[in-house]
């Protein structure tokens, strides 16, 4: 009787272990908390940010200063979502940007705002859920956020009319989020997407991130996958954005720094071969991740300006 009782107890012990693990794990891959979330002035000392801090700092000051409207739609499942809408010029084409992970759209738009307003186009820049105002506190890696895309094209699409041209636009996780909102019902009036060092799958991308970190994948990633569908309550392997480009009907553009250490450019590659549509491919040599057009801003606009051009 008293072996059992130690067993019970040393798989009850086990099997708590287990599940606060899986929990820690969850809550530090998905979770941001409103204290947690960047300050868009306190740009990080990152060897992706060194270089650019100031820069960075005079476009958030831009930011502010340009007149804009803060606008906000509810999501798919009941969060308020924000963001700032920039009308440069009346009847112009209309760029919805999305940000990537732990990111603003302050940092990673800093190319679409400028080129956006040095060429007279409109844009919304996006908080995804869980980051600047955006109500949330999980992060799904563009499982729940393709679903914010599709929202934030159809606010658009309504308030401004089916005449209105839409282009959606992201960086990183918002980049890969915008790919597989292409598999839903987005407006009519969407006529291209533009993905900045998007990840070919959320799965892939943890993956790597553990790797990076030199720890065991399999293990991480039973726990991670686990954990999101547990606490979550989203399939990490339920949509990907390789999947998404196989069946594009919509030009794309693909953009990635050849030296990104966060999301490799094979990703972006993969992306671009499996795309089966109407596609483009810049690649930024010496840029790191989401800073290409940081790196080489006048690059980064010719490739966006002449891809809307052929888009329109």
């Amino acid at each position: 009787m008293g072996a059992l009782i130690v067993a019970i107890v040393l798989v009850s012990v086990i099997f708590a272990a287990v599940f606060l693990l899986m929990y820690g794990l969850y809550r530090y891959a998905f979770c941001l908390s409103l204290r947690k979330r960047p300050d868009v002035r306190r740009i990080p000392d990152s060897r992706l940010y060194r270089d650019y801090r100031q820069t960075m700092l005079e476009v958030v000051e831009e930011m502010d200063q340009t007149p804009y409207e803060t606008v906000s739609i509810p999501s798919q499942d009941g969060l308020l979502l924000c963001g700032r809408l920039y009308s440069i010029k009346e009847d112009a084409p209309m760029i919805i940007f999305f940000h990537g992970y732990h990111g603003t759209a302050a940092w990673d738009g800093y190319g679409f705002f400028r080129i956006c307003r040095e060429n007279g186009i409109n844009i919304l820049m996006a908080d995804e859920r869980a980051h600047g105002k955006s109500e949330g506190s999980v992060i799904t890696l563009g499982i729940m956020e393709r679903c914010d895309c599709k929202s934030w094209s159809e606010y658009v699409a309504e308030r401004f009319g089916e005449n209105t041209d839409i282009f959606l636009a992201g960086v990183s996780m918002g980049a890969a989020s915008v790919i597989m909102s292409s598999e839903l019902d987005l407006p009519r009036n969407v006529r291209a997407l533009i993905a900045d060092c998007g990840y070919s799958r959320p799965a892939t991308i943890l993956m790597e991130t553990v790797k990076s970190m030199k720890l065991p994948v399999k293990p991480i990633y039973f726990f991670l996958k686990h954990g999101a569908r547990l606490f979550g309550h989203f399939d990490l392997e339920g949509c990907t954005a390789l999947e998404a480009v196989e069946k594009l009907n919509i030009p794309i553009l693909f953009i990635h720094g050849a030296q990104d250490s966060i999301v490799p450019s094979f990703m972006g590659e993969e992306l671009y071969n499996a795309c089966t549509g109407r596609k483009a491919w810049t690649l930024i040599e010496k840029a790191d991740h989401a800073n290409s057009a940081m790196t080489d801003y006048e690059a980064y606009k010719k490739s966006v300006l002449h891809f809307i051009g052929q888009s329109l």
